[in-house]
């Protein structure tokens, strides 16, 4: 009778493995078929300079681990990220960086990363139900379209995303069976997340956590046991952060081991706001961030942080009238551990893109939050089944409601995906978004000119943004004025490119692609010796090295000496 009464037990529990792995599969390929659209997408971006023609893909995978993060051998960049590049390098070894595939690849990260969350969610609340719309949630909510579409972008992202949720999940159940075998796993997972991007390190207290948990029961020996297991953490932060010292350091980035702290080299090369302004900054960017939760329709490439927060300040006041009161409320009569769980998450993982610490890029991105996400979805997961309502009818309702807004959500992120297929697409959508906006008009100017420049139609269309570029801001940098010139180069009008190049010249004197094609406008126009003039300045002036054109360069200059 008690062999068969366990043996029902067996079965109940092998039978709930099955079901829960059935369900988190079941969540991964929907997320795969949301995303499907994507391959068919293009680089896009910051792609070409990070991928395509990054000089590290042509390097060892163990130089990789030597070097920073960059796309371009002018740039100082605070990244060490190897892990992250060595996946483009294998990729360009197995198949010449084809961007289907590397859609692929994101693809696939993203759908392990949504069931890792639901594994997380099924820990954490223990309902099925809980679990099943945290991780749908993740999925298929257009915020993590920026992530899963934008390959140079995401990839660091979801890299780390996946190493922290296995790493979390491997020490829980080194905890659970009191080993040291999946502390260790979960070390390494850790130490893959810190390779693959800096702000993995902040998994640790949640790690840690797990054991300050145990504790309270006062076991014999539980101490030591979770030192031991705490021990191969340490010793992967310590790995990493060194590793990452001795690199920036022998660049002169950086001075200190603790990240972000850079050197007096890389605050001349970049001009850094104060940390208060910084921090100031997150009053109007965390209400916007989440706004783009509630209403993913306003998602957008960039987004415009304004210098001045009385211009926006009704908004924001009442913004954060709405946060506060939602956190009271999550604090008192909505308390839960996972709502606790899920609050510390999503405070913890924003840290790194708060602006605390300094990173050479837009303040506020869709991908920054792909982490630190996580923590809402599992708060409003949270929520939903406690107030979940006991009436069969209502309840009926209420699953279909959510049914709806799921379906919405996957068919926003359908769309989304359209508009990260080139970067013509991409621009003319933020175009759409901002109509004034100088970047979005520069991107997609870049955006025509580099699509094919043996396409009139394609140079008149992006002489047109970039001509309203300057309509909006005139005193702009010279590369503006430098992309116009090589337009009326390339049109036939020798005259206008002359002007524009002169310009840019005017603005800044080293920039060498002027002084170049300058002068072939001016050979053009039978003004030899100017010509001569600007082909000599061209050889003679430092900076960014065009070698392919110093050979035309001198034999042109020899021509007309003669």
């Amino acid at each position: 009778m008690i062999t068969s009464f366990l043996h029902q037990c067996y079965c109940l529990v092998c039978n709930e493995k099955r079901k829960g792995l059935f369900t988190g599969l079941l969540i991964s390929g929907i997320a795969f078929l949301v995303y499907a659209n994507s391959l068919e997408n293009g680089f896009v971006w910051d792609d070409t300079n990070v991928i395509v023609t990054n000089p590290a893909l042509l390097s060892s995978s163990l130089s990789l681990f030597k070097g920073i993060d960059i796309g371009r051998d002018y740039e100082l960049l605070p990244y060490y990220r190897p892990l992250t590049i060595l996946t483009f390098l294998i990729e360009e070894r197995l198949h010449g960086l084809n961007p289907s595939l590397m859609h692929l690849v994101n693809i696939l990260l993203h759908a392990a990363n949504a069931f890792l969350v639901y594994r997380l969610s099924m820990l954490l609340i223990k309902n099925q139900y809980a679990a099943l719309l945290a991780g749908f949630l993740f999925a298929l909510h257009p915020i993590n379209t920026e992530a899963v579409d934008f390959i140079s972008g995401g990839r660091n992202t979801m890299l780390a995303c996946f190493f922290i949720l296995t790493a979390y999940l491997l020490h829980y159940r080194s905890v659970i069976r009191e080993g040291i075998f999946y502390a260790i796993a979960g070390a390494l997972c850790f130490l893959g997340g810190m390779f693959s991007k800096e702000s993995a390190i902040v998994v640790l207290p949640f790690i840690i956590a797990q054991e300050i948990s145990l504790l309270r029961y006062d076991v014999p020996g539980s101490k030591l046991r979770s030192v031991t297991r705490l021990f191969p953490y340490v010793a992967a932060a310590s790995c990493y952060l060194i590793m990452r010292w001795i690199t920036l350091s022998n660049l002169g980035i950086q001075k200190y081991i603790i990240p972000g702290l850079g050197s007096g080299k890389l605050e001349g090369f970049y001009k850094i706001p104060e940390l208060y302004a910084r921090l100031i900054d997150n009053l109007y960017i965390i209400p916007r961030y989440l706004l783009t939760v509630i209403r993913p329709t306003a998602l957008s490439l960039r987004y415009i942080v304004p210098e001045y927060l009385q211009s926006v300040i009704v908004p924001v006041v009442a913004a954060w009238l709405c946060i506060i009161g939602i956190l009271v409320w999550l604090l008192t009569r909505g308390r839960s551990r996972t709502t606790l769980f899920g609050i510390a998450w999503l405070a913890i993982f924003y840290l790194p893109v708060s602006g605390i610490v300094w990173f050479p890029s837009a303040p506020m991105a869709d991908r920054y939050i792909y982490i630190s996400s996580i923590g809402l979805w599992l708060i409003v997961a949270d929520q939903a089944v406690r107030l979940f309502p006991s009436k069969e009818t209502a309840r009926k309702i209420s699953v279909a409601l959510g049914a709806v807004l799921l379906i919405v959500l996957a068919a926003l992120t359908v769309r989304r995906n359209m508009d990260w297929k080139s970067n013509v697409a991409l621009f003319s959508r933020f175009v759409e978004q901002y109509p004034e906006n100088l970047f979005a008009h520069a991107g997609l100017g870049e955006a025509y000119f580099n699509r094919n420049r043996e396409d009139e139609n394609d140079l008149r269309l992006a002489e047109q943004e970039f001509e309203k570029v300057l309509a909006l801001k005139p005193e702009l940098p010279p590369g503006i004025h430098t992309r116009l010139g090589y337009i009326r180069l390339a049109l036939g009008d020798s005259e206008g490119a002359v002007h524009y190049y002169t310009i840019a010249l005017g603005i800044y004197p080293l920039d060498k692609e002027a002084l170049l094609n300058r002068a072939i406008a001016l050979e053009n126009l039978g003004r030899q010796d100017e010509a001569l003039s600007d082909f000599k300045l061209f050889l003679n002036t430092p900076g960014y090295e065009l070698a392919e054109a110093r050979p035309y360069a001198e034999a042109r200059i020899r021509a007309l000496t003669r």
